[in-house]
Formats: C-alpha cells, sequence, structure tokens
C-alpha cells in the first residue's frame, strides 16, 4: 500500500504534463481521454485506499538533511486525507467531465491549455492534503493558488480577467505568507516541520482523534502557540475566501464556469477548512485562535448572504453562497465539531457543483448571459437543467429530504448543543443565515426559471446541454438528493457514517446533545422553507403565479406596491457594494501603493538609476568626443601636440630636478 499515496498524486501531475508539451497538436480525442482520465484513475485508487482502509505516512525520501535537521518527502493518507481525497478526484473528476462538453467550441491549442490547467489543479489539491509535513502543505498550497491564477485568467484576452486572477493571487499570496511564518513558529516551538512528532508533543504522545478527551494533558495558555494557530488562520481564511481576505471570490467568477465549480465545490475554497481540521490538536489547545476560526465563520455566513440577496449576475449569487456555506464549516470546526464540518463540506460539494454546472447549462443555452433577470421561463424549456437546478437550490436552503438539510442542521445543532453562551450567539448568526439563504435561493431559482421568458432574453429558444454535460449534472442531482442518508443524525437517529470513519483522525463531539435540538432543527427548517417561498411572492408578478392562494400572503406581506430596494435604497446602494470592502481595500492599500510606485519610478527608477547609467555614457561620450578633437588628419597639429607634450614632460624633468 506503500505506492498508493504516491499514483494517486502522480497521475494528474502526469495528465498536466502531457498536455502541457505538444498536447494541443494531437486529436482532440487525446485531450479528451487524458484530461477527465488521469482524474478518474486518481478516483480509483482513492476508492481502492478507502474500501481496504488505507492508513499510511510513508517516506520516500530525505528532500533536505542538515545536522540533526530531517524534512522527509512523505504522504499521509490517513482517514482525513481519503476523505478529502474522495471530494477531490470524485466530484473534480465530475467537473472535469463536464468540461469535455462545456469547452468544445475552444480551439484545440486553448483546449489542452483548459485541461492541463484542470489537471495541475487537481494535483496541486491533492498534494496540499496527502503532505505529511507543513513544508509540502506550503508547496500544495502555493500551487492551488497558481493554479487558480491561471485559470481564473484562461480567457487573458479579457482585461477583467487578468484584473481578477491578479486579485486572486495577491490575496493568496497574502495567506502563502501566513502559512510560511506560522510554519516557522511550529518549527522554533518543537523543531519538527513533520506532523507527527509536532501532533505528539501537543497532544501527549497519543495521535487517535477520539483521544482527544477533555482529561487528556495538553499544552494550554502558550502565546506561542497561539501565535501559530492565528498565522494558520491567516492562511486559511484568505484561502477559504472569509473575512477579511474575501474579496477575490466573487471575481475569480471571470473564469469559464467548470472552473467555478471546481473551486467552489471540490477545491480551493474548502482548503482552508481542512487545514484546521488536519491541525485540531493545534487549535484545541489554542482557545483564542479556535474562538476567531468560529466568529470570523459565522460572521463571514451572515456577511455573504446578505450580499447574496441582491446579486443578478446567477454566478455571482453561487460565489457569495459559496462564501457563506464556507462560513457554516468554519463555525462547525472553531467550535471543535470537526466531523460535521467535514460532512458540510462533503454535503457542499455535491450541492454546489450542481449548481454551478447547472447554471452553466443555462449560460452555455443563453449565448453566455449570466444576468438572471434576463433568463425567466426555463422551466418549460430546459426542464431537466430546472430540475437538477431546484434539487441543488433546495439542498443548499436545507430543505429534507436533501443532503444539505442533515449537514447544515448537524452543524447548527453541534453549535446550538455546546454548553456555552458563546455558541449559542454564534448559533443565533447561522440561524439568521439559514433564513436568508432560503430567500436569495428562492429569489435566483424563480427570477431565473420560473415565470414568463423575460423580453431581454439573448435566445427566445433555447436548448438544452449535451449528454456529457447533463450526465455529471444528473450524478449530482443523485448524490445530492440521497447523500444525507450518510449521516441523518440531526434528525436524532439513524447513521453516522461520516462521524465514524473520521472518528480516528478528528474525532467526536464531546458535548451531549441538547433536548431543544430537534426542535430547533424543525424550526429552521420550516423558516428557511417559507423563506423560498416568499421569494416566489415577491419576484414572481401576480399575473403568473400559479398558487393563488399565496396572492393574499403577498398582500400582507408587501403593503407597498414597490420593491423592497425602493423603500430602503442606502441599504440596497450597501449591499450592491458589498459593503465596501473593494473601495476600501482601494483607498488604504491599492492607491496608496500606486503613489508610492509612481514617485519610484519617477524618482528612483527615472532619476537614481536610469539617470546615473545615462548619465556615465554621456560623460564618456562626450568626453569621446573632445578626444576626438585631437585626430583630425593634419601633421602639423600631431607635432603640435608631440611638441607640446616634449615641452611638458621636460619641464616637469626639471621641476622634479630642483625641487
Amino acid at each position: 500500500m506503500n505506492w498508493l499515496p504516491l499514483v494517486i498524486l502522480l497521475l494528474p501531475a502526469a495528465g498536466g504534463a502531457l498536455l502541457a508539451g505538444r498536447g494541443w497538436r494531437w486529436p482532440r480525442l487525446v485531450t479528451i481521454v487524458v484530461g477527465p482520465g488521469v482524474i478518474w484513475l486518481a478516483f480509483l485508487g482513492v476508492l481502492y485506499g478507502f474500501l481496504t482502509n488505507v492508513n499510511v505516512d510513508q517516506t520516500y525520501w530525505t528532500w533536505i538533511r542538515s545536522g540533526g535537521f530531517d524534512l522527509p518527502f512523505n504522504l499521509l493518507l490517513d482517514h482525513l486525507s481519503l476523505f478529502m481525497c474522495l471530494v477531490i478526484t470524485g466530484v473534480g473528476g465530475l467537473i472535469v467531465t463536464y468540461s469535455v462538453g462545456y469547452m468544445a467550441h475552444e480551439e484545440d491549442a486553448s483546449y489542452a491549455r483548459f485541461f492541463c490547467y484542470m489537471d495541475v489543479f487537481v494535483f496541486s489539491m491533492l498534494l496540499l492534503v496527502l503532505a505529511g509535513n507543513f513544508v509540502f502543505l506550503i508547496v500544495g498550497w502555493a500551487l492551488v493558488g497558481l493554479s487558480s491564477y491561471l485559470l481564473i485568467g484562461f480567457y487573458y484576452w479579457r482585461l477583467s480577467a487578468v484584473l481578477a486572477a491578479r486579485k486572486a493571487f495577491v490575496m493568496n499570496v497574502i495567506g502563502d505568507i501566513g502559512m510560511i511564518l506560522g510554519t516557522f513558529v511550529v518549527f522554533y516551538q518543537f523543531h519538527s516541520a513533520t506532523y507527527q512528532p509536532v501532533f505528539l508533543k501537543l497532544t501527549g504522545g497519543r495521535l487517535c482523534g477520539s483521544c482527544m478527551t477533555p482529561d487528556l494533558p495538553r499544552m494550554t495558555d502558550s502565546p506561542v502557540l497561539e501565535l501559530a494557530a492565528f498565522l494558520f488562520l491567516v492562511g486559511a481564511i484568505a484561502k477559504s475566501a472569509q473575512l477579511p481576505l474575501h474579496t477575490w471570490l466573487p471575481d475569480a467568477m471571470e473564469g469559464p464556469t467548470p472552473v467555478s465549480a471546481l473551486i467552489h465545490a471540490a477545491t480551493m475554497v474548502t482548503a482552508g477548512v481542512y487545514l484546521v481540521g488536519r491541525l485540531h490538536p493545534l487549535y484545541d489547545v489554542t482557545p483564542y485562535a479556535h474562538n476567531a476560526v468560529a466568529v470570523i465563520g459565522a460572521v463571514t455566513a451572515l456577511f455573504a448572504a446578505t450580499i447574496a440577496i441582491v446579486q443578478v449576475d446567477i454566478k455571482r449569487v453561487l460565489a457569495y453562497s459559496t462564501m457563506s456555506q464556507i462560513g457554516y464549516m468554519f463555525l462547525a470546526v472553531g467550535v471543535g465539531a470537526y466531523s460535521a464540518g467535514f460532512f458540510h463540506l462533503l454535503s457542499h460539494a455535491f450541492f454546489k457543483a450542481l449548481l454551478f454546472m447547472s447554471a452553466g447549462n443555462v449560460i452555455h443555452a443563453m449565448d453566455d448571459e449570466q444576468d438572471m433577470r434576463r433568463f425567466g421561463g426555463l422551466w418549460r424549456q430546459l426542464r431537466p437543467t430546472s430540475i437538477a437546478f431546484l434539487i441543488g437550490s433546495l439542498a443548499l436552503v436545507g430543505i429534507i429530504p436533501f443532503v444539505g438539510f442533515f449537514s447544515k442542521e448537524l452543524v447548527l445543532g453541534a453549535v446550538f448543543s455546546k454548553p456555552d453562551s458563546f455558541s449559542f450567539w454564534l448559533w443565533l448568526v447561522g440561524f439568521g443565515t439559514a433564513i436568508l439563504t432560503g430567500f436569495y435561493t428562492g429569489r435566483m431559482w424563480w427570477i431565473s426559471f420560473w415565470g414568463a421568458p423575460s423580453a431581454a432574453r439573448p435566445v427566445a429558444v433555447p436548448h438544452e446541454a449535451p449528454r456529457v454535460m447533463l450526465f455529471p449534472v444528473l450524478a449530482l442531482a443523485v448524490l445530492s438528493s440521497v447523500g444525507g442518508l450518510l449521516q441523518t443524525s440531526a434528525l436524532g437517529f439513524g447513521p453516522r457514517l461520516v462521524e465514524d470513519y473520521l472518528d480516528p483522525v478528528v474525532g467526536r463531539i464531546r458535548w451531549a446533545a441538547s433536548d431543544l435540538e430537534l426542535i430547533v432543527t424543525i424550526a429552521t427548517l420550516l423558516l428557511a422553507g417559507a423563506a423560498f417561498l416568499f421569494a416566489y411572492l415577491m419576484y414572481v408578478p401576480r399575473a403568473e403565479r400559479r398558487a393563488r392562494f399565496l396572492d393574499r400572503m403577498a398582500e400582507l406581506a408587501m403593503a407597498h406596491p414597490e420593491p423592497w430596494s425602493a423603500r430602503v435604497p442606502r441599504l440596497q446602494a450597501l449591499l450592491e457594494h458589498k459593503y465596501y470592502f473593494d473601495e476600501l481595500y482601494a483607498r488604504v492599500f491599492v492607491r496608496p501603493l500606486d503613489r508610492l510606485a509612481r514617485w519610484g519610478d519617477r524618482s528612483v527608477d527615472r532619476t537614481l538609476i536610469d539617470g546615473s547609467l545615462t548619465g556615465v555614457a554621456r560623460v564618456l561620450e562626450e568626453g569621446g568626443g573632445s578626444l576626438s578633437l585631437a585626430e583630425n588628419g593634419y601633421l602639423r597639429s600631431y607635432v603640435l601636440v608631440f611638441v607640446a607634450g616634449a615641452v611638458i614632460a621636460g619641464l616637469v624633468v626639471l621641476w622634479r630636478a630642483y625641487s
């Protein structure tokens, strides 16, 4: 089994390397086979490891050896990394397969380049989760940032795509710096950069996740450990687009839709959640940093949900939805409910990939139009895609029996049941976010798919996506519908397969469920569903409604005929400008740095550096020009210079002789 982690890792790398060479000159069929094929082969390897319960920490060679310090190239394939690899290769394989149809209109060179980038992206994420030490974790972390830069800026001839890619890269580099500094602090404290010796010291010599009981001897109240945990948190919030390093994610929609699906569902934004889960021995002994994870997650969940209410680009609604749902995952791992957070990670991978690819079908049919106000009436014309999008939407809202209900309520139930007032306030934020999620998701679905077709629609009779695009969507629709059966503990009974599987690594929830947990679960379900229906009343015109019995509710709910945004224009502007974070960063960071760069260009580069070089050249040029006057071709001039030189030399000799 020692070869299995390396094979899983190298398969996508081999696909990327193959397509990076002269792949674009080969028949397109080669790209179609190699691009998704290597990821599916990696998935089979992961599935084999899952079925045979592989658990290895394999060192393949020593990367650095200096004195008493050894840094191995080791890959860790335990239950947590296997769980993540299943998501990356399984959902990622469906997304890359979907890309075969979505990108079919591209030229052969761009087609091969796209699949090369996608394979490299999957390889980078696999390296991140399989790394057995902090150094190669950082290598994978940085490669994920590079891959996202290449894919977000795939349409490099568009200025907006280039700016979005640059923005994502800069934000993620900030996180990379946090990761590097955090690793230095860990090395300073433990004299090791490998997981196992560090975790053994943190947990008193025991690595088993279920052994993390409150009475276990631990290192606590250590400012050095708190510093390390906060530095790693910087990397986590940058990669997972949490406050305040979140502004890159909505702009990342400039890439092709499969890129958005891969970033949001299977790879990049889940890296921060994985990091906190992998480093849980550190966060379990650093209460301030651990609480900060939960607070950042809860605030980001609510913050992003409010912005999603006013977005009109269907992909941007989904982008802010991703920020919000990742916030739920941070909330879960921040209170110590690691298995709940990872179950929601799995659930979110199913329904968010489904939503993005269904949206891709719509965009594909609408001639690349993404403004959902210009859709309408698609339920009758794109029935399979409409049903798939509805399944994904209901899973996102958390409607039973879809997978999102079980995972989201497991998170909220765990937070609600934790016996401290701090967790109650966090639950209250998550509860309000769930209701907002129902509203903005309903708004997105009703505007896009229901009612009459918009008069501004670019395509009157849209076409359904080809089978190569519909099959992955269908597979994810099935997973989003039945995936909740993996863990139904949100209802108080049934299997706990995810929790049981991750127990050896991250442990179980260590506090008893509250007697009120089922009641608040039902309340969340009912209010989120009501918010979804309320969006129907607000955004479907009365003449187009079919549920006439709701008309009276609409009249009671909306005493004023004008939309809510007309009654609160300042709030509308605040949300449309995303709380002015971009403007704030532009004023505080971008513009001052631009002015500093212009001053440096003018005063340092052009004046000092260029001036010194051009000044030396000018002196030599003028000196050479002056000396050239002596070379005029006249013999009398040369004799005169010779005589003058002889006279001067004679005078010097006489002066020295008599002085």
